[in-house]
């Protein structure tokens, strides 16, 4: 038997991989373990095939925008993904951003993949995302935990962790979807249950990204 390259001791970051550990299992350690995923999570997702487009990164969205907004001179285009979704909303309208965003996210024929379901076997305390499609959700009846999924901060009356918290939006809901400038800029004022939860347990855990680059505006709030 071939003996591996590397030991996972050999990592920079096994020392962190340590402490987490220890977080959720509570070795020796006050502090749970959260994580906070965002879309590159959702790049695992399984399709019925190829003709079905695969979930989009921030990065592709912007791309299309740009594209639809300058055509001519895309050079002109902010180089601010907020702004540049702030701009499409004043061009089209809410319903074109809307509209925009349903064509891109085609969540029903998506379904969670294998690393979905084990990623939410492990005890983590609570599971915060800024994702809009459902494959959390999905992947919650097939894991060894049990989760309670919260999609309004009206939810966190009566939701017990470990939650699943939608702090974003879903596609397909009522509600709004934050994405554009505008709605970063309001979020502290208009969702102020879901800033203190997200600080709370970011103060009481050991906090795991997943999928999530951490430049998200809220994030760079929350985490002071």
């Amino acid at each position: 038997m071939t003996e591996p390259a590397y030991h996972i001791d050999d990592l920079p970051d096994y020392p962190a991989f340590q402490q987490l550990a220890r977080a959720l299992w509570r070795n020796g350690s006050v502090r749970g373990g959260s994580i906070l995923v965002g879309a590159g999570l959702s790049k695992n997702a399984e399709r019925p095939g190829e003709d079905t487009p695969e979930p989009p990164l921030w990065s592709e969205l912007m791309t299309e925008m740009v594209e639809r907004l300058y055509p001519h001179d895309q050079k002109r285009a902010p180089s601010n993904p907020l702004r540049i979704a702030e701009e499409y909303r004043t061009y089209f309208g809410q319903a074109g951003l809307d509209d925009f965003l349903r064509t891109r996210f085609p969540d029903k024929s998506w379904s969670p993949g294998p690393l979905h379901g084990d990623l939410l076997s492990l005890p983590w305390g609570d599971v915060l995302t800024t994702n809009w499609d459902t494959l959390l959700e999905r992947a919650e009846h097939t894991s060894d935990q049990s989760y309670e999924v919260v999609r309004t901060e009206a939810d966190l009356t009566h939701a017990r962790s470990p939650r699943i918290v939608k702090l974003h939006g879903t596609i397909g809901d009522p509600g709004p979807l934050i994405f554009a400038e505008e709605d970063y800029r309001t979020y502290p004022v208009k969702h102020a249950a879901f800033v203190n939860l997200a600080r709370q347990i970011f103060i009481e855990n050991e906090l795991c990204l997943i999928g999530f680059s951490g430049d998200d505006p809220n994030f760079l709030q929350w985490a002071g």
